[in-house]
C-alpha cells in the first residue's frame, strides 16, 4: 500500500505542476511596471489627485474577481491530477501484487523432484538337446524346450535439491514364467489367469519391495542408510544386478545389503583444513557397516548329539548333550538344526548377539573422468574394497580384499579385478564339508579363496575387440581343513551355456539342496577360462557381437569335475578317468538394437560342446555334450 507521506508529496508536485500556468498569468506586464515609476518622478511634495470614491469602489470588485476564478481553477486542476496519480498508483500497486502472487505460484512448494528408473524385460529361451529328457530311449528327439520369463523393476526417486534423496525399489513378476503353471484352472485347456511360477517350479510373491534407502548430504560427505544395492568393479564379488551390462544373458540375482554408509573426499577435507584451494581430485573414501544376520533361523550348535550315551561308558558322551546332568545324553541333533520354524521363535529372539553376523566395509577409490595420462585423455578408476566379516558363535573371522583397476585411453582398454578371501571359520557345516575324523575340530576351516578377471582390448569408432581371462578357485577336498572353493558372482555372465546352464545344473544336483551355498548358480566355478569377443557397430544403436569361450578345470574333486592322474589328489582309477583336458568350449553370437530410445532388443544364440570331465548323464543333461540355444530379449528401460 502507498503511504500517506508519499501521497502528500505527489499532491504537492501535482500542485506545483498545475500552478505554473496560473502564476504565469499573474505576472505584471512591462507597461504596468513602468506606470508607478513615472508617477514617482513627480515632485514628492505634490499631493496625488483625488480619486472619485465611487469610481474606486466600482473598480475594486473587478480587480478581485480574476484571482478568485484562477484559484478555483487551480484547485480543480490539482485535485484532478491528484486523482489521476492516485488511480495510477493504485494500478501499479495491483500489478505488483499480481506479480508477487505469480512468483509464489511458480516456486515449487517443497522443491522435491520425482524420478523413475528401472526396466521391464521379457526373455525367451529355446534349448536344443540340453536335457536328456528331450530324447527318447530309442534316440528319437522329442523337440526343443521353450519358455519365456519376465521381470519388472521400478525405482522411484525423491530428490530435494540434491541434499536429501529417497529411493524405493519394487520388483514384480521377478523371473516369473509365462502362463498358468500352478493349475489355477483345474483343466489346463481352460487356463486363463497366469500364475507367479519361477523357473524352480515354485510360486513367488508377485510384487515386493526389494530395496529402500536414503542419501543425505552432510558438510563433509554423504550418508546412505537402508536396504541398498551393493556393487564394486566388474561385479565379481558384489554385483547389484541392475541394467543390462552383460554381453550375453541376464542378471538374475542382486547383491543387496542392510547398510549404513558414509562416503567423503579425504583430500578435499585436508585441503580445506590446510587453507589450500580445492584441487578437485576424485579420490573417495567409504566406511560402511552391514548387518547381515540378526538371528539365523537354522540353529547352529557346532557339535552333534546322540541320545542315550552314558557318561564314563561311551567315549562319544558329550556333556553339552546332557542338559539335566543325569549322566545320560538327552539331545538329538547334528551340527545344525534346520527344523526350527519362524513361529517357534520366542519374543526375545533378537536379543542373542552371539549369532549375529556383521561386517565392516572400507573402500578407497580414485575415479577420474577425462583425465590426462599417458599422453592422452581418458577415464581411470583404481581402488580397493576391503571387508571384515565376523560371527562370534562360529568363531568366524574373515577378511576379503577386492582390488579393481579400469583404464581407457588412446582407445586401449585395460580392466582387472582380483579377490582374496582369507581367515578362519566354524560356520561351514554343510554335508560332506566337515573335516575327517581324528583331525581336530571337524568344523574348523582355514579359508583361502581367490578369483580374478582381466580384460584388455582396443576400441575405435565402429568396432571393439576384447580379450577376457578369468579364474575362480576350486576345492578338491571339501572334507579337509582348507576351504578354497567359491564361484564368482553369478551375475557376472560368461557365455550362454557352459557356465550358465551346464555347470550350474551339475553343481546343483551333486551338492543337493542341503548344501545350496556351494551351488554355482551360473557363476564361474572351479576353473580358468578365456573369452575373446569382437564387437561391430554398423549403424547408430546397432551392435553385432561374437565370442568364443574355452574352460579348463582348476581343482577337480572327482564328483562335479572328473580328475586325471595329472590332478593333485585324484583317486579315480585310470580306466575311468576322462580323456579331455578341458571342460569344453562355446561359441556365442548376438545382434542388439536400441529402439525408440527406451526399447532394447537382443537376439542371442550359442553352441557349446562339453567334455567327459563333466558328469552330464548323471545330472539329467544330454550325455552327448552338444548343446544349442537361441534366446531373445525385449526390454523397456525407464
Amino acid at each position: 500500500m502507498m503511504g500517506a507521506p508519499l501521497k502528500k508529496w505527489i499532491v504537492l508536485l501535482a500542485a506545483l505542476w498545475a500552478a505554473g500556468p496560473a502564476f504565469a498569468q499573474e505576472e505584471p506586464t512591462e507597461e504596468a511596471e513602468e506606470t508607478p515609476e513615472e508617477g514617482a518622478t513627480e515632485d514628492a511634495g505634490d499631493e496625488a489627485e483625488p480619486v472619485d470614491e465611487a469610481e474606486s469602489e466600482e473598480a475594486e470588485p473587478a480587480e478581485e474577481a480574476g484571482p478568485t476564478d484562477d484559484m478555483a481553477a487551480l484547485q480543480a486542476a490539482i485535485e484532478e491530477q491528484a486523482e489521476l496519480l492516485q488511480s495510477q498508483a493504485k494500478a501499479i500497486e495491483d500489478l505488483n501484487t499480481q506479480l508477487q502472487q505469480t512468483k509464489l505460484k511458480l516456486i515449487p512448494k517443497d522443491e522435491i523432484k520425482f524420478g523413475l528408473e528401472g526396466n521391464y524385460r521379457v526373455r525367451g529361451h529355446v534349448f536344443n538337446h540340453l536335457y536328456a529328457s528331450q530324447t527318447k530311449g530309442n534316440g528319437d528327439y522329442l523337440g526343443d524346450g521353450r519358455f519365456l520369463r519376465q521381470r519388472l523393476q521400478l525405482r522411484p526417486t525423491f530428490n530435494y535439491k540434491d541434499l536429501a534423496k529417497a529411493f524405493v525399489e519394487v520388483r514384480a513378476l521377478d523371473d516369473v514364467m509365462f502362463g498358468d503353471n500352478q493349475s489355477n484352472a483345474s483343466t489346463a485347456l481352460f487356463a486363463g489367469e497366469p500364475s507367479e511360477t519361477n523357473v524352480d517350479g515354485l510360486d513367488h510373491a508377485p510384487i515386493y519391495v526389494s530395496r529402500a534407502w536414503m542419501e543425505i548430504a552432510v558438510p563433509v560427505g554423504l550418508l546412505r542408510i537402508g536396504r541398498q544395492p551393493s556393487h564394486w568393479g566388474m561385479g565379481l564379488l558384489a554385483n547389484d544386478g541392475d541394467g543390462f551390462r552383460n554381453t550375453f544373458g541376464e542378471a538374475h540375482y542382486a547383491s543387496t545389503n542392510d547398510r549404513m554408509l558414509f562416503a567423503t573426499k579425504p583430500l578435499a577435507i585436508y585441503e580445506k583444513i590446510a587453507g589450500k584451494p580445492d584441487s578437485g581430485t576424485p579420490l573417495f573414501a567409504v566406511v560402511a557397516v552391514d548387518r547381515l544376520v540378526e538371528d539365523p533361523l537354522i540353529q547352529y550348535y557346532g557339535f552333534q548329539c546322540t541320545p542315550g550315551l552314558l557318561q564314563g561308558t561311551d567315549p562319544e558322551y558329550d556333556r553339552r548333550c546332557d542338559p539335566d546332568g543325569d549322566g545320560v545324553t538327552d539331545d538329538d541333533h547334528g551340527y545344525t538344526d534346520d527344523t526350527f520354524a519362524p513361529e517357534n521363535r520366542p519374543p526375545d529372539w533378537w536379543v542373542d548377539q552371539n549369532d549375529d553376523v556383521w561386517e565392516m566395509v572400507y573402500v578407497l577409490v580414485y575415479k577420474g573422468e577425462k583425465v590426462r595420462y599417458f599422453g592422452g585423455t581418458g577415464d581411470l578408476t583404481a581402488g580397493v574394497w576391503a571387508v571384515h566379516r565376523k560371527q562370534q558363535e562360529t568363531d568366524s573371522n574373515v577378511l576379503i580384499v577386492d582390488a579393481y583397476v579400469s583404464s581407457k585411453v588412446h582407445g586401449t582398454i585395460v580392466e582387472f579385478e582380483g579377490i582374496s578371501i582369507s581367515g578362519t571359520s566354524r560356520a561351514i557345516a554343510l554335508p560332506g564339508s566337515t573335516n575327517e575324523a581324528g583331525r581336530g575340530d571337524p568344523l574348523t576351516k582355514d579359508v583361502g579363496i581367490a578369483g580374478y578377471v582381466a580384460r584388455v582390448g582396443y576400441e575405435q569408432p565402429g568396432w571393439k575387440l576384447l580379450f577376457e581371462h578369468g579364474f575362480a578357485s576350486g576345492d578338491e577336498a571339501v572334507a579337509d581343513r582348507k576351504f578354497t572353493g567359491r564361484p564368482l558372482n553369478p551375475d557376472h555372465n560368461v557365455g550362454l551355456l557352459l557356465y550358465e546352464e551346464v555347470l550350474s545344473r551339475v553343481s546343483q544336483v551333486r551338492w543337493t539342496e542341503s548344501a545350496n551355498g556351494l551351488w554355482s548358480n551360473g557363476g564361474v566355478y572351479n576353473s580358468r577360462y578365456i573369452f575373446p569377443t569382437a564387437h561391430v557397430y554398423p549403424l547408430d544403436n546397432w551392435e553385432i557381437v561374437g565370442g568364443y569361450l574355452s574352460i579348463w578345470p582348476h581343482k577337480p574333486d572327482g564328483a562335479i569335475i572328473a580328475c586325471t592322474d595329472d590332478d593333485e589328489g585324484c583317486t579315480t582309477p585310470s580306466s575311468q578317468q576322462p580323456e579331455a583336458s578341458t571342460l569344453g568350449y562355446e561359441v556365442d553370437f548376438a545382434i542388439k538394437h536400441r529402439w525408440h530410445e527406451h526399447v532394447l532388443l537382443s537376439l542371442e544364440t550359442g553352441f557349446a560342446k562339453a567334455t567327459d570331465r563333466l558328469p552330464l548323464e548323471g545330472v539329467g543333461l544330454n550325455p552327448e555334450g552338444k548343446f544349442f540355444t537361441f534366446q531373445t530379449r525385449i526390454a523397456y528401460e525407464f
